[in-house]
């Protein structure tokens, strides 16, 4: 029997990262950090005068960093693999786990220590007008 959180309260709040990484399949995800790739305003326009009249603001993905529990029978994405996260949105917005496929973006990182699970750790990118070949 798999231990499943019983939350008392507010009910809505994202709880851990299970079934946040779509491949491998059942990797025991330890956390995903993600950038937006424009954090702030990109540009601006000026009036005749010199002074900001509009500030440009551009949605264009994040980059992501996935760091797992490292499983010798699992199968890790290459790069330029496909992978599905499914992730609060990104962009502040409100509503459910919404899924993104993004692509492995570099090379892979594998850290190990006493006394504490090996990790593995990839990057990963996704940009809304890049689909999957």
């Amino acid at each position: 029997m798999i231990n499943t959180p019983h939350i008392e309260g507010v009910s809505t709040i994202t709880w851990g990262t299970a079934g946040q990484l779509g491949a491998p399949a059942g990797a025991i995800v330890d956390g995903i950090a993600i950038t937006p790739r424009n954090a702030g305003p990109i540009g601006e326009i000026e009036d005749g005068n010199g002074g900001s009249v509009t500030n440009i603001l551009l949605d264009d993905g994040f980059d992501a960093k996935v760091t797992c529990v490292h499983d010798t029978s699992k199968t890790w994405p290459v790069l330029g693999a496909a992978v599905t996260l499914t992730i609060p949105p990104y962009n502040g917005g409100s509503g459910a786990l919404t899924p993104y496929v993004c692509f492995v973006s570099g090379n892979f990182d594998i850290t190990t220590a006493r006394k504490k699970e090996a990790t593995i750790s990839f990057p990963v990118r996704y940009r809304p007008g890049i689909t999957s070949a």
